[in-house]
């Protein structure tokens, strides 16, 4: 679990720095092309762990 918790750190901090750069440069296309991919990735770890949570929870049940 601390991996997960070290990726999901790193994931955070780099969606939020490349939020910040896009607030200070808002028309950037390289700004918000960032963001955009940092956020997918964030977005892609959520749903993975979601998944990984909910087949762990099916599993207690069976």
């Amino acid at each position: 679990m601390d991996v997960n918790n070290q990726l999901l750190k790193e994931l955070l901090h780099k969606t939020d720095i490349a939020f910040r750069a896009l607030m200070d440069e808002p028309g950037c296309s390289e700004r918000q092309s960032a963001y955009d991919e940092a956020k997918m990735e964030l977005d892609r770890y959520v749903v993975k762990f979601r998944e990984q949570l909910q087949y762990r929870n099916s599993q207690k049940v069976r």
